[in-house]
């Protein structure tokens, strides 16, 4: 190895290990080569190591005389500055056409009373309300699937029959779990000889218990506030 290469490696040895991009410049100055990684020392200094799979970038390793780097706050955000340097200029030694290998997405919002929901999209329509772009719609889809399990608004439509209506009342009744507030209370009810008893901590439902109890004896188990009292049909 050179004293060029020397140089470059331990120009690696003093990046952060932290999300960003990283450049590869021969003796004259020429970008040879544009990347991005999760981790900017180890990544880097990787190409002065065992190269296995990447062993075709070891005659452009040999060529680097400078590293460059600019450290990030997120991958996301590593992956956007390697896309918009690779848009404005591709260097020789880079292969991913168009400035990387993710796709640009949104997300949509239909506000329609008849047809409500999310939906990720690969165009954005500026006359549309959608949110974005990012980066990757695989991850885009997994955020967009866990939105509509907390709002579900595809089954909130007015124009919905048949087995969507009957998920539609199953997946947008009232949830009695997670209340607002703070407060922690029990509250207690009573049918045919059995008690149940619900512990309410934080606002939320955290647990209940079931023990054989008679009428009177149910009539003395305190509730939230004071007491509450049993009734049929808990």
């Amino acid at each position: 190895m050179g004293n060029a290469g020397n140089r470059a490696r331990d120009q690696a040895a003093l990046l952060p290990a932290a999300p960003g991009v990283y450049r590869f410049r021969d003796a004259s100055g020429r970008v040879l080569y544009l990347g991005r990684t999760t981790h900017l020392r180890g990544r880097v200094a990787s190409y002065w190591g065992d190269l296995r799979d990447r062993a075709h970038l070891a005659p452009m390793v040999a060529r680097v005389a400078r590293i460059e780097a600019v450290a990030c706050d997120s991958a996301h955000e590593a992956a956007w500055l390697e896309r918009n340097l690779l848009r404005a200029r591709q260097p020789p030694w880079n292969r991913a056409p168009d400035g990387g290998q993710e796709s640009e997405v949104w997300i949509r919002l239909s506000d329609d009373a008849r047809d409500p929901g999310l939906t990720v999209v690969y165009g954005n329509d500026e006359r549309a309300r959608s949110f974005g772009p990012y980066l990757g719609g695989r991850q885009v889809r997994l955020a967009v699937s866990g939105l509509g399990r907390v709002l579900p608004l595809d089954y909130a439509g007015g124009a919905l029959t048949g087995t969507r209506r009957d998920l539609a009342r199953i997946r947008t009744a009232e949830q009695k779990v997670t209340r607002p507030g703070a407060a922690d209370h029990d509250a207690c009810g009573w049918s045919e000889g059995t008690l149940a008893r619900f512990e309410v901590r934080n606002g939320r439902l955290a647990g209940w218990t079931l023990r054989t109890c008679g009428a009177a004896a149910a009539q003395e188990q305190p509730g939230a506030a004071g007491r509450t009292r049993p009734r049929s049909g808990a």
